[in-house]
């Protein structure tokens, strides 16, 4: 007979695992930091993550990441996108002779605007500029003569004032007429063509006021300046470079009617040195802006051309992101 055994019992059946808590997806910069670490703090033994960069790293990077968007922004204000283009061809000194001609009346509705000399500081930029001039003082592209408040009569012996349009020397006049340290002496220039408040030549007239700098008027070419060597202590230029049909010929020029030890003294617009996409954008809207913007070349390397026209440059200041520069030289032994 056999024998019965009792069945083994069966187990319980084991409960179900909960199920696992799916890991909330990073979606902040800080939860990608700490995703993947263990908990409790422990470093992972796979894997090491770089250690913070030192704040003064990442500050210097957050302000290179604003002035690049604010280089950007200006540009971007300042000239329509172009295709790439190469240099823009200057017009010839009649052109621009002709087209100043018609700009004169109404000029300084742009360069002496409450953006051009409060938001843009153009003004506080001649004035700082000016104030350096001292002696027998030559200003080129004098224009309407919106530098001539700024000189200071003290430090000036003579002022001999030249430009490339007609037009703007009338309206240049009419300012230093109602200046009264300005004693006007017209009828010389040394060759040059000297114009009157009516636009042409003229006679000397004597002044209404006590003469405290004498101050002359040249119709003329910078390029082709009809002075004799070394007549000058000090040339003067303000953003009449970029408009001028050979640049590096005027600035030889400078350099030749200047006395030794002479000061050049500029403001111009210049390729930015500050800001690599605002110099790359400059150039590529080169040839729109001077469309637009009375013949201005705006990318042009105004610190490259005075070193190659023979000077030592003793001071360069660059001011809005580089877009403007003022320069203090002086001729090269």
């Amino acid at each position: 007979m056999s024998r019965a055994f009792p069945a083994p019992a069966r187990s319980a059946p084991a409960a179900p695992r909960p199920a696992r808590r799916p890991r909330r997806a990073a979606s902040r910069a800080g939860d990608l930091a700490t995703a993947d670490a263990p908990r409790g703090g422990a470093s992972s033994p796979h894997r090491r993550d770089p250690p913070p960069p030192p704040a003064d790293d990442a500050a210097h990077r957050v302000v290179t990441r604003r002035r690049s968007c604010l280089a950007l922004a200006l540009a971007l204000g300042a000239a329509p996108p172009a295709p790439l283009a190469s240099s823009p061809a200057r017009a010839a000194a009649s052109d621009v002779a002709a087209a100043y001609d018609g700009y004169a009346a109404t000029y300084d509705r742009l360069d002496a605007s409450a953006f051009a000399t409060d938001v843009l500081g153009l003004d506080s930029l001649r004035r700082n500029l000016l104030a350096r001039a001292s002696g027998d003082v030559l200003e080129l592209g004098v224009g309407t003569g919106l530098n001539l408040p700024g000189y200071d009569a003290s430090k000036l012996s003579t002022l001999t004032a030249v430009d490339i349009s007609r037009g703007m020397l009338a309206e240049a006049e009419k300012r230093a007429e109602t200046l009264p340290h300005f004693a006007r002496r017209l009828g010389e220039g040394g060759g040059g063509e000297t114009s009157s408040s009516a636009g042409g030549a003229g006679d000397p007239r004597p002044s209404r006021n006590p003469p405290s700098i004498s101050l002359s008027f040249v119709l003329a070419d910078a390029s082709r300046l009809p002075f004799p060597d070394a007549s000058f202590d000090c040339v003067v230029d303000t953003f009449s470079l970029c408009v001028m049909e050979d640049p590096l010929a005027a600035l030889r020029e400078v350099r030749r009617v200047l006395r030794p030890g002479g000061a050049a003294l500029l403001a111009e617009h210049t390729r930015s040195a500050e800001a690599p996409l605002l110099a790359w954008y400059q150039s590529v809207t080169a040839a729109p802006v001077r469309a637009t913007a009375k013949g201005c070349d705006w990318s042009q390397d105004v610190l490259g051309l005075v070193e190659r026209a023979g000077f030592d440059v003793r001071r360069a200041e660059p001011s809005l992101l580089g877009l403007l520069t003022t320069i203090e030289a002086t001729p090269r032994p």
